[in-house]
């Protein structure tokens, strides 16, 4: 039986909330609560493109029509909502309005980067729509503790739980594979190679990046940059390469445009560090991603960050905007390699205690279970947790 309809993006691309929502959907979860997915926006069927403002209003009423009487026809029980913190937020709160008009119970699972954006700094219009939005929900997942202050001081009964991203634990990849990466990248065994995954452009420090390459090089000639992902924003892809030519950084940095998530880990594994110097984040996955295969992670202290780390345990924090600090930071790592591999040691223990997937599935089944107890997740949540 399907309890549970799940509501968000679907991949490809693999990115932010449809990784989240891809990977609880299948998940054992499946098992006591049959989760059915309904795609906010299915590309078959809507290429943005090819709309203009009339035809995508009219789609939107069309999915909202659609959902509705889905909800209402099938057995479901819960509304589990996957939302960013966009403008797109306004369609998450008619969801959940009609989940709710249908009889079912509402979690928003908000994958929020940055709160003044979503609420302080934002309009009339959509500060109204974002109040009935954390209004209309039973349960309200978020990722770190602003939220739940920042929320609670709106509606103090609101029921909030902090729930941080999670990832699967794997083996290392095969090492063929990864030598035909680094000979794709013309990159030697004898390179220190920085690696930096996610989307690339302004908003993850990737200009930053390339500011500091001239001052690790200057000292550190075999250090190699590897920037992987697709551009955050039109044209930041050229930006970019027009920097790395215009400073003659070919030599030392490479731009592999977007690739596949699960050819992540076979560029993770050429690392020596991973850096991350954004300005606006949430609590990003390929932070966990980097945690998980073992590299020192340098990142930034914005947002959600600081709560995935302990500053010289787990992590290396540093300032936005500040290429210096990213300088300095690679070339300690570079230098010392007893800190490096304790900062790595601790990176992977903050990945096995903390964002291991099972742990969290826990959390997120026993908010099922507060909305709709099931004989057998009691089972399944008692089978694994023997006291």
């Amino acid at each position: 039986m399907e309890r549970v309809i799940m509501v968000g993006p679907v991949p490809p691309p693999y990115g932010g909330v449809a990784s989240v929502m891809d990977d609880i959907a299948h998940s054992d979860l499946q098992e006591d609560y049959g989760i059915a997915v309904f795609p906010r926006i299915p590309k078959e069927m809507f290429p943005y493109a090819d709309h203009g403002c009339i035809g995508r209003n009219v789609f939107r009423v069309q999915r909202f029509i659609s959902f509705f009487f889905t909800a209402r026809r099938g057995r479901y029980r819960i509304l589990h909502m996957q939302s960013a913190d966009t403008k797109e937020f306004l369609g998450s709160a008619i969801f959940m309005a009609l989940a709710r008009l249908a009889g079912l119970k509402a979690i928003l699972h908000i994958q929020g980067c940055d709160w003044d954006r979503f609420y302080p700094k934002t309009s009339l219009f959509r500060k109204l729509y974002t109040r009935v939005g954390l209004w209309v929900p039973n349960r309200i997942i978020v990722l770190y503790g602003v939220w739940v202050d920042e929320i609670k001081k709106m509606y103090p009964a609101a029921n909030v739980r902090i729930v941080k991203n999670l990832l699967h634990d794997q083996p290392p990849p095969e090492p063929a594979a990864v030598e035909r990466v680094r000979k794709n990248l013309e990159l030697t065994l004898d390179d220190f190679v920085v690696i930096s995954v996610g989307s690339v452009g302004w908003r993850k420090g990737t200009f930053e990046i390339l500011k500091a390459v001239p001052k690790v090089v200057a000292e550190e000639d075999s250090v190699r940059f590897v920037l992987v992902g697709g551009e955050s924003l039109p044209g930041e892809m050229d930006k970019l390469q027009e920097i790395i030519e215009k400073e003659n950084l070919g030599k030392w940095v490479r731009l592999t445009g977007e690739v596949p998530r699960d050819k992540v880990p076979l560029y993770l594994a050429l690392g020596q560090v991973y850096v991350l110097p954004s300005f606006i984040e949430g609590m990003p996955v390929a932070i966990i991603e980097a945690m998980r295969s073992g590299l020192p992670v340098i990142s930034t202290r914005v947002q959600g960050i600081p709560d995935m780390m302990v500053d010289r345990e787990s992590g290396l924090l540093i300032d936005p905007g500040r290429p210096d600090q990213i300088a300095e930071n690679v070339l300690l790592l570079k230098r010392d390699e007893a800190f490096r591999k304790k900062i790595a040691a601790g990176g992977r223990k903050a990945f096995e205690e903390v964002f291991e997937f099972s742990r969290g599935i826990e959390q997120i089944r026993q908010i099922y279970r507060e909305l709709y107890p099931v004989q057998g997740a009691a089972r399944t949540s008692a089978a694994r947790n023997p006291s």
